[in-house]
This record gives C-alpha cells, structure tokens and sequence, in this order.
C-alpha cells in the first residue's frame, strides 16, 4: 500500500476499533437484559423474519452500494444514479415482501411471523435511501464519523428504545422497533455528513458501469445469502421456532464477537484493495498482511470461548438457555473460518473476479446441502457440524481463486493460520486448566468466567505482543512505521510504544 492509504487504513482501523469495543461491551449487556425478558420464540420470530429481510435485500440495491466503493472512477452522475436506484427499489421492495409476507409465513408454519415481516419491510426503503451516503463515508475512508454514528445509535435504538420497550412489554416488537431505529438515526447522520445530490436521473449510461459490477455482485450476495442463512431456512421449517431460537442464540454468541471483532478491518480493507486493484505484487501482501492479523486475533477467541461456553451461555442467556451450549461449541471451530475466508471475497470483489466467485458460492451451496442431508438426523448439533465442514471446503475453494488470481502459493495461505492456531490451542489449554479449578458448587459462575476471560486475555496479549510469530514481526514493524506513536515521546502514550519498540528490537523481532 502508498504511505498515504496505509494511513487512512491505520488510522480507519484505530477509531473502528474504538468503537468496535463500546459495540460489543453494549452489545454484551443489550444480550443479557433481553434474553431474561424475552422467549425464545421472540428470538424464533426475529430470526425468521430476518432470513426474509436479507433474502430481499440483495435484491433490493442490486449492488450498487459496493460499486460506488469499489468503483476507480466515481462522478457526480454516478452519486445520483446510485441514490436514485437504491431510492426505487428499497420502495418497490418494501411493498413487494409486504405483499408476500403470507406466503413467506406459510412456508415457515408461523402466521405470527406475518406481522413481523411486514414491519420490516419498511428496512428497505430506509436502507435504499442511506445506502448511497454510508457507500459514500466507506469509499473516502472517512471511519471516524462512521464509528461515531454506529456507536450513538446504537445507544439510543438498542439500549435505550430497545430496553425500554422490552420492560414496557412491547415483547418481541421491541426488537423489531429498536432494528429500525437504528437504521433511521444512521440515515439521518450519514447523509448530515455526505451530502451527496439526491435529485433523481435516468441516464442509462451512467447507469451501465454501475449495473455491470453491482448486477453480478448482487448474485453473488445472494448466493452467500442463501449458503449462509441455509442453516436457519432448514431449522426454521423442520424444527421449530423454538429450537431454532435456541441455534439462533448460540450462532449470534460467536457470530457477534467476531462480526465486532472483524467489521472495522473488513470496512477498511475493501476500499483499500479496491484502490490497490492493479498492483497483484502489493494486493498479495495486504492480503497476506491482513489474514495473520485477523486469525492471530479471531482463532484464539473462539477457542476460548469453545471452553468457556457453559458460562457464557449460563451468564448471558439464563439456565432455560442451556441446550445451546453444544451447538455454541461446535460453532466456535466453524465461524471464524467463515469471517476469514471473507477476505478472499474481497479480493474477488475488489478486482471484479466476480465470475469465479459465482462459480465458487453454487459449489458450495451443492456441499453444505449434501452435509446437511448427512447430519440431519443429529438435530441441531448435526446442522451445527455440516457448517464446519462446510467452512472447510469454502476453504479450499477460495485458496483455488487467490492462486491463480495473486499468485500466491498454497502452502504460503495456509501458513497464515498458524499464529493463531498455536496461540489459540495454548490458551484453550489454559482456560480448561482455570476452568477445572474454579467450576464448583460454592464458586459463582460470574467468578469463572472472569476467571477464563483473564487467563485468556493476558495469556494472548503475552504470546501476540511480547513473543509473536516470526510471520507476524514484519507486519508489527510495519504498523509501527504508520502509527507515527513512536516519534512523539512527549505524550505517556508515545512513550509506551517507544519502549515496546525497542523491546522487539532488541529481541530481534523487527528492525
């Protein structure tokens, strides 16, 4: 990467990760006060009216959104082509799964979900019209008022309209309402900073380079939406809101400290492999870069949560919850391959591979069906293991793409996994050694878990800051030359960093 777009990306990644961490400690509580207000079949409800909400939504913006980043050349022409088009068919979608939200209950053998469904619907009309502004905020790395905007509302929709709504027993319409609130304040703000030309324009030609890219891309995100969501489809229809509750709970215990974990790097790095599109030599080593970092982060906490699980589902949920723990483990080896592999997505995405993307989503479609089919008798913790095998596979498939599309070898891909798989085995080790101490009748379980979360904490800022991985020394070296902390030793802060530099360069870590 140019000093210039490392820095933004730096400096992107720094205030989302600020906000990532308010996010989840906010995300924590707003998880445990609603789970001991709320049923599992509130959870069911949602849940099924989310996989109708997203089925749609790729549909809904045609990839428009993902065109105005990744786009080398934007215009004016093409601001208002994106809006005007986000604007028509979030209305057109909005009235279309209003209309259908009957037959999509149907399928589900849930007429309580009819209502649900239809309130949000009114997600698209909200989404085609921010849509083109948070595009906007993403592509000219502006993550600062990104970060501000997600975090204040996400207090206002969640933890205070949200909260409130539960206790005032507005059931299962609370979360809905808090969802939408969100959406609204984040359009508000988006379009406060951007102002981008909302006025409308039908020019075909301005519209053809848009379509070409967000057409295929929006495919794609359908083909994800599906392999993905397949999980919640079957279960929904076979087993039941509740079970389906009880699974949607245990995926969304991984799903959201990784999606927290992963969403800043994931923002900035798309417009930054967009902007790197011809330079395969340099693309390669962001890539490279970026895959260490986030499995040297992501792979040991889910191991440590894979052992931590029957406190963190005791503490969060609430005993009636106790039959997600096995799911909630099983999970833990397969989502964080799923977040990883999205990286490859970006490079795919970023330089217009889409076709073999295509190609890639139909394969695995095929594979994750066959491993349903397999494990299907096992119930929910059959659905469980065919999403780790599944995740496998996609593996492999993506390792195909980046070989040939980057040049680089298989054996330098895999390698990548390894700071975090070592790490993340020795903490695991270390937390069930914890945890075999304090698990007792006469210990509270709040006292176990902080238990596990220190050892697991301190144990991987140990092995990733003072012993790192040789493949991650030149990463670390390279973050310090952009941080610019090191120079200034006036500040505590740059003092702190100076000291830690000169630690890794004595040790030989970095030059």
């Amino acid at each position: 990467m140019s000093d210039n777009l490392a820095s933004k990306a730096v400096n992107g990644i720094k205030w989302g990760s600020a906000s990532t961490i308010a996010n989840a400690v906010m995300q924590i509580g707003y998880t445990a006060i609603m789970a001991r207000i709320l049923s599992p079949e509130a959870f069911g409800l949602v849940a099924i009216a989310g996989v109708i909400i997203r089925f749609g939504s790729y549909f809904a913006n045609l990839g428009l959104n993902k065109a105005v980043v990744q786009q080398e050349e934007l215009t004016k022409d093409h601001i208002r082509a994106a809006f005007t088009s986000s604007a028509i068919l979030g209305l057109l979608f909005t009235g279309i799964i209003w209309a259908v939200a009957p037959i999509a209950a149907m399928f589900f053998k849930n007429p309580d979900a009819i209502p649900i469904v239809r309130a949000m619907a009114f997600a698209f009309l909200i989404s085609g019209l921010s849509s083109t502004a948070l595009s906007l905020l993403e592509r000219n790395m502006q993550f600062k008022a990104i970060s501000i905007l997600e975090t204040v509302s996400y207090i206002i929709s969640y933890l205070g309209a949200g909260i409130t709504l539960a206790y005032l027993g507005f059931g299962v319409w609370s979360l809905i309402y808090a969802t939408l609130l969100q959406m609204v304040i984040l359009l508000i703000g988006a379009y406060a900073v951007v102002r981008h030309n909302i006025l409308f324009t039908f020019d075909w030609q301005v519209y053809k380079p848009l379509f070409s890219y967000g057409s295929r891309m929006s495919l794609i995100s359908f083909l994800e939406f599906l392999s993905i969501n397949l999980d919640t489809i079957l279960i929904g229809r076979f087993l039941g809101d509740f079970r389906l509750g009880i699974y949607n709970r245990s995926r969304e215990l991984i799903s959201q400290p990784m999606h927290m974990l992963t969403r800043t790097i994931i923002k900035v790095m798309f417009p930054s492999f967009s902007k790197l599109q011809s330079d395969n030599e340099r693309l390669g080593k962001a890539y490279l870069s970026s895959i260490t970092f986030l499995a040297t982060l992501i792979i040991p906490v889910c191991f440590g949560i894979l052992v931590a699980a029957p406190e963190i589902v005791a503490l969060l949920l609430g005993d009636k919850w106790i039959a997600a723990v096995p799911v909630l483990q099983i999970l833990c080896l397969g989502i964080p391959l799923s977040f990883i592999t999205m990286f490859a997505g970006m490079i795919c995405d970023a330089k217009a591979a889409l076709n073999s993307k295509i190609v890639l989503n139909v394969a695995f479609m095929v594979v994750i069906s066959i491993f349903f089919f397999l494990f299907k008798g096992f119930g929910l913790l059959g659905f469980a293991s065919a999403i780790v095998l599944g995740e496998l596979v996609k593996i492999i498939f993506y390792q195909k793409i980046i070989n040939r599309e980057l040049n680089i070898s298989y054996r330098q891909q895999i390698s990548v996994y390894l700071p975090g798989v070592i790490n993340g085995s020795i903490i695991a080790v270390a937390i069930y050694v914890v945890s075999s101490l304090f698990r007792s009748p006469d210990v509270s379980i709040l006292v176990v878990l902080l238990a596990q979360i220190l050892t697991g904490a301190i144990l991987l800022a140990i092995l990733t800051l003072f012993f790192p991985h040789k493949l991650l020394r030149a990463d670390i070296g390279l973050l310090f030359s952009k941080l610019g902390l090191a120079d200034n030793t006036e500040s505590y802060q740059s003092k702190i960093m100076l000291k830690y530099k000169n630690y890794l360069t004595q040790k030989g870590f970095i030059s």
